[in-house]
């Protein structure tokens, strides 16, 4: 994947790591950024903090360099942590790798200082390898092959909850977290990050005033937009929970008690059937023989209907009443037969 492409969609992992900056507040300490590239990142938010910053490429370290004259960056394998464990204590890492970003991450968590409440950012592409080829590795390191279509399903689809969640927890102890959001990039590339923390909860933030905690927000705002555009794109109320990692329980209990929620799900629910609506309109116009029956069947039932239809009840959806007399029905068709017979033995 290039530099460039990489990049895609900035203005929502920008989006994603204020929010976490927000949620942490004010928090002391430096930032560790591997995989710095151009900086671009690390310039329009970490300013304030001190940076340190590898690249395995000398031409991205140079350009970082020039972006951020004050950031100490190095060239080096990114995964592997580069500096001093007294180097630094930090507070921020934001692991925006190509695709697999926990050798660096782990490498980090051992080999650095790291303080009591740290923010923690990755760029994870292992939906993609597990879908296609049903080879990846855990964020363990672990190498894994899925065989069958039904196992690839399972993992991809519960990837960050069962695979990744699970072991995030249980390798940052005794660290636990406090705060933790995620979005996709399509169905395959996904952008995560948590606020860690080892004093239960509490930090010294700009939030300190109200409750002296960080909830664990399981369904935040970025989630619920997120929720709301795989709707507006078509898909059902519970795989699109699944893509942003929340129980279709939990969608439930939002609808029944956040009336604005309630409304966003049904106006997006809305724009996905108008697409469609609209997708068949211009294929009527367009001359589509097809697209032009099922609009008019639909949109002019009384003029324009489908005489194969079997109307199977009577008025006002009451019983169909069928009278027959079958032997006037037999006594007239032999009646026109003896006249059609007689026709033809005068003109022979």
């Amino acid at each position: 994947m290039s530099e460039q492409k990489q990049h895609v969609d900035i203005k929502r992992k920008l989006t994603l790591r204020q929010t976490l900056i927000d949620k942490a507040g004010s928090l002391p300490g430096a930032a560790y950024i591997p995989f710095i590239r151009e900086g671009d990142i690390a310039a329009a938010l970490y300013r304030e903090k001190r940076i340190y910053g590898a690249d395995i490429k000398p031409a991205m370290v140079k350009k970082a360099k020039a972006r951020l004259p004050d950031a100490n960056i190095i060239k080096a394998d990114c995964d592997q942590y580069p500096f001093p464990k007294g180097t630094a204590t930090f507070t921020l890492a934001d692991f925006d790798s190509y695709s697999y970003p926990y050798q660096s991450f782990r490498s980090f968590f051992e080999g650095a200082k790291i303080g009591s409440q740290c923010i923690l950012i990755f760029t994870d592409g292992q939906r993609q390898a597990i879908i296609r080829t049903g080879h990846y590795t855990t964020p363990g390191g672990e190498k894994k092959h899925l065989k069958t279509k039904t196992e690839k399903r399972e993992v991809y689809n519960f990837y960050f909850n069962k695979t990744i969640l699970p072991w995030f927890k249980e390798y940052i102890k005794p660290w636990h977290i406090v705060y933790i959001t995620k979005y996709l990039r399509g169905p395959n590339l996904m952008y995560w990050g948590a606020v860690i923390s080892k004093t239960n909860g509490k930090h010294p933030g700009r939030h300190a005033k109200d409750t002296g905690n960080i909830r664990p927000y399981k369904f935040d705002d970025i989630k619920k937009d997120k929720y709301i555009a795989h709707l507006a794109e078509g898909h059902r109320r519970g795989y699109a929970a699944t893509m942003v990692g929340i129980s279709r329980q939990t969608i439930c209990d939002h609808i029944k008690a956040d009336k604005e929620f309630r409304r966003r799900v049904s106006e997006a629910e809305s724009d996905a059937n108008d697409k469609v609506v609209n997708a068949l309109f211009e294929a009527a116009t367009s001359g589509n023989t097809t697209a032009i029956q099922v609009w008019l069947y639909n949109k002019d039932p009384k003029n324009w209907s489908d005489k194969r239809n079997i109307q199977l009840s009577g008025p006002d959806g009451g019983p169909i009443t069928v009278q027959v007399d079958g032997r006037a029905k037999l006594l007239e068709a032999v009646r026109k037969y003896r006249e059609r017979q007689g026709e033809a033995k005068e003109k022979g």
